[in-house]
């Protein structure tokens, strides 16, 4: 596949992210392997109008320079290369899976139907290394989580998806959040249930029957 099929994938990519809501017009990122380089979005580029101009080739080189105007993720996006089997990577802002992190005491978010647990297994959440600012995630924890599994959550900040293509990045993307709308969804229920129907106070049998034979 040429260089220009392959933006053209991501142009699509964008837009669709754009349309289901997963990005707001000057966040997230997109990138896919072409070689020993990758094509990857500029910074603050518009996902959901993105054109060939928006695309830029940085090189898989831990030590290559990152060029001006390219994402600020790009060295999170080249670590993953380095040491995941990926060719290809989706950042998007997912509303019901930052919100799920933010609640979760654990360290993953497991599926609760079929598509999930075949699509995504668990999905595992990771800190944010930048709290409150608008910079790059160091690479670390992403792309440890990212070289056993598809996906992971960044706590306050948003997800990455990574696949064999930019389709397959983003079907992964998709999941996710559909994943965790439902989860959502079932403790939200769970806790309203639990609010409108405490649980009885068991009574003390032996009391009951002291007070009886009095």
């Amino acid at each position: 596949m040429i260089k220009a099929d392959y933006r053209e994938q991501l142009i699509a990519v964008g837009k669709e992210l754009y349309l289901r809501g997963l990005q707001t017009t000057r966040s997230g990122n997109l990138s896919v392997r072409i070689g020993d380089q990758f094509l990857i979005t500029k910074t603050g580029s518009n996902l959901g109008r993105l054109s060939e101009s928006d695309l830029i080739s940085v090189e898989t080189r831990q030590c290559a320079t990152i060029p001006g105007g390219a994402s600020c993720e790009s060295p999170v996006h080249r670590s993953i290369y380095n040491a995941a089997d990926a060719r290809a990577i989706v950042h998007a802002h997912p509303i019901h899976a930052i919100a799920l992190a933010q609640i979760s005491n654990g360290d993953n978010i497991r599926p609760i139907h079929n598509e999930g647990l075949v699509g995504l297994k668990q999905i595992p959440i990771v800190g944010t290394t930048v709290p409150g600012e608008d910079s790059g995630e160091e690479p670390d924890a992403i792309t440890t989580a990212l070289s056993e599994w598809c996906s992971v959550v960044v706590r306050n900040h948003g997800a990455f998806t990574v696949g064999t293509s930019p389709d397959q990045a983003l079907y992964k993307m998709l999941l996710l959040e559909d994943t965790c709308h439902m989860v959502f969804l079932v403790q939200s229920v769970k806790s309203a249930q639990l609010s409108k129907h405490p649980a009885t106070p068991t009574r003390n049998r032996s009391s009951l029957k002291w007070r009886g034979a009095r």
